[in-house]
């Protein structure tokens, strides 16, 4: 019977609207008071209606509904009672709609109830607990009955939230933790989100039933310090200033936890710490530690340090040094001097593993190298011949590989090089010059991965540390002109993606320029057959025999997106290259081994002379300046023949066009009438 009436019918019943109208009567609604629960006579749960609903769970006088039914304002009349119970009984029905066998139904009850929750919270925790006496045993779907309950308790009143009332909501929720040793379970952690909700009214009760569990040893433990960190990442303003009180409970039992429960108290001490940070952060909070916690963190950096990052467990090393990463700023510098030599090593380790993991240890990295490099209450507390290490590590791991097919992979390593080139930026702050000259020395190694990281980083720092690498810009095109010949795939993607940063910011002129445009053209030029012809590939791209041939084939056609790419950004948004690319780019179309390129070759034209035409300034001056240019007759017969496939790739045909039409005043007074008449 309980399913006779659509889940949204309900929602409408409990979310009474603030005004009513009579069954007897056509006049407006009058204004009633929010407590006020009469239904109309057409709503699917009136008196007329309530005969053909039947609820699983009989109707109490609890808590809630004494309050409706005895508030001052409320109608005494037995159509107000009826409403009530009415209302009631809804709430019921959808409470117990959640453990509907349709997954459809619990997924409708639980969003209907999430939005009946702030219209009356305590009608519907008073439903909600109710239902939950009898636990995960008797209901089969605690969890939804606790997400629930966390929405009401985050819509209740100041007035509402009364302590021995959010005692016994509580202590329903901890009663369903500690029924199970496996924290993974749904309905446990719907139970800590309630509990979480909780604390964010009395966070001193909720924190009050969380440490009943730490005295002694219990299973329980574990879910108690994960609740914590969850309500510290949740209301840091809340639990920064009662950290103390936590740490007093959970320091003496620190030092005989075992491997597998280590990574959840590292991962509390990590959340713990950023609410710390944010606490700080916060314009009206001050320093939140006293002697006493400072002292205690000091002991916790330690032991984490010195115990739990060498332990064998993969999980625990990271959760460690996870930790760490949020603690280095929050211990005394002395001892984060002291601590360095170990922490490091620890940490650049982690980050030769995979991505996820590399991503957690680069992120504590530059956390620790913010710390120690550019922290305001004293000088750097490393030279930089003490972060070469960190450099010869971290380079390698930054030729971030941009070919792999799966989203996910990609996301994940992004994430890394991003966190990788933080750090980086980080040491270019401090020592910007020593750096430079480092990944210079990098670029003429023999090892590929050092050199495309390190092409990579220059690529992300240039524009970040432009007036400290003024001086070496003659170095560092001297670097790019000897790498343009490399048969590296990485390197030759890195080159193009370095050009077009160089570029924009007025680091290439002149010859060094042109060759950097002939590099984008010739790479542009790559042609589907070449992608399909693994002996093309083999002699004239990849003469190292160690390439894999696999990764070359994606690779390539990668390569020749980003150099089209690369092209059209030099001619359409710095205008400086204008005097690099006009009237240069005309040669690079004669040249058979670039026809591929022309599709791309001609937009870069079209764009360039659009500008040229804007400004006024006549196209044929430069070109007729030059002794290297091909003869406008040649040209035009160059472009006139390779019309002759108008399907070809890039809209060939209709770019030669529109540069034609362009080119006319280039070419001779007969040719040009010609074409205009034609056009």
């Amino acid at each position: 019977m309980g399913r006779q009436i659509p889940i949204h019918q309900l929602r409408n019943c409990c979310s009474i609207p603030r005004f009513s109208l009579s069954a007897s009567s056509a006049s407006p609604p009058a204004r009633r008071h929010p407590n006020d629960l009469t239904l109309p006579s057409w709503h699917p749960l009136s008196d007329s209606n309530l005969s053909e609903l039947s609820v699983a769970v009989s109707p109490p006088f609890s808590l809630a509904a004494a309050r409706i039914s005895s508030s001052p304002n409320s109608m005494a009349s037995s159509s107000s009672a009826a409403a009530s119970a009415a209302a009631l009984e809804a709430v019921q029905v959808l409470v117990a709609s959640l453990a509907d066998d349709a997954p459809r139904v619990r997924d409708s009850a639980l969003a209907a109830l999430r939005d009946v929750a702030p219209l009356n919270p305590l009608l519907v925790l008073d439903c909600c607990a109710t239902i939950s006496r009898g636990g995960h045993r008797r209901f089969a779907n605690m969890a939804g009955v606790f997400l629930v309950m966390a929405s009401a308790v985050r819509a209740l009143d100041r007035l509402d939230a009364e302590r021995e009332f959010l005692r016994k909501i509580a202590k329903i929720a901890t009663a369903e933790i500690v029924s199970s040793k496996d924290f993974n379970v749904d309905w446990q952690r719907a139970a800590a989100t309630l509990l979480v909700a909780i604390g964010s009214h009395d966070p001193d009760l909720m924190m009050g039933e969380i440490f009943l569990y730490f005295s002694g040893p219990t299973s329980a433990l574990p879910a108690m310090l994960q609740i914590l960190a969850d309500f510290a990442s949740a209301e840091a303003l809340q639990f920064t200033p009662r950290l103390k009180d936590v740490l007093l409970r959970v320091l003496p039992i620190l030092g005989s936890v075992r491997d597998g429960q280590r990574p959840v108290f590292a991962n509390a001490f990590k959340c713990w710490c950023q609410a710390a940070w944010l606490y700080i952060g916060d314009a009206s909070s001050g320093l939140p530690f006293d002697d006493d916690v400072m002292s205690f963190m000091n002991s916790v950096f330690e032991l984490l340090l010195k115990v739990w990052t060498g332990s064998r467990d993969l999980k625990v090393r990271l959760s460690s040094v996870e930790a760490l990463g949020e603690m280095v700023g929050l211990v005394t510098r002395s001892q984060l001097k002291s601590a360095l030599p170990r922490i490091i090593p620890a940490m650049l380790d982690l980050c030769k593993k995979d991505q996820e993991v590399a991503f957690t240890a680069a992120h504590s990295l530059h956390n620790l190298l913010n710390v120690s490099l550019l922290s305001e209450s004293g000088p750097p507390l490393l030279e930089f011949e003490e972060l070469n290490v960190v450099l010869i590590t971290l380079l390698p791991l930054a030729s971030f590989n941009n070919s792999k097919d799966e989203r996910l992979y990609v996301s994940k390593g992004l994430k890394t090089y991003n966190e990788l080139q933080h750090c980086f930026l980080v040491i270019g702050l401090v020592y910007p010059e020593d750096l430079c000259l480092f990944l210079l020395s990098k670029c003429r190694s023999k090892d590929e991965a050092s050199i495309v990281g390190a092409l990579g980083t220059i690529k992300h720092l240039l524009p970040r540390l432009l007036e400290s690498w003024h001086t070496k810009q003659t170095l560092l095109v001297e670097i790019v002109k000897s790498l343009l010949e490399e048969q590296s795939l990485g390197i030759r993607m890195a080159l193009a993606e370095l050009i077009v940063v160089m570029a924009s910011h007025c680091y290439l002129s002149g010859h060094p320029a042109e060759l950097a445009v002939e590099f984008l053209v010739r790479h542009s030029a790559i042609t589907d057959d070449d992608l399909n012809d693994l002996n093309t590939l083999k002699n004239e791209y990849f003469q190292d025999k160690r390439f894999e041939m696999k990764m070359s084939l994606a690779g390539l056609s990668d390569l020749r997106a980003v150099c089209e790419k690369s092209l059209l950004l030099l001619a359409i948004t710095i205008p400086e290259m204008e005097l690099v690319l006009w009237p240069f780019l005309l040669q690079l179309i004669i040249p058979k081994k670039y026809t591929g390129a022309v599709a791309t070759v001609c937009k870069c034209i079209t764009e360039l002379c659009r500008h040229k035409l804007s400004q006024t300034n006549p196209l044929y001056t430069e070109f007729n300046a030059s002794n290297e240019m091909p003869s406008p007759e040649y040209l035009f017969a160059r472009l006139l023949v390779l019309l002759h496939n108008p399907l070809a790739r890039g809209q060939l045909a209709t770019q030669i066009l529109t540069v034609l039409c362009y080119l006319g005043p280039l070419f001779p007074r007969n040719l040009s009438l010609f074409w205009e008449d034609e056009y």
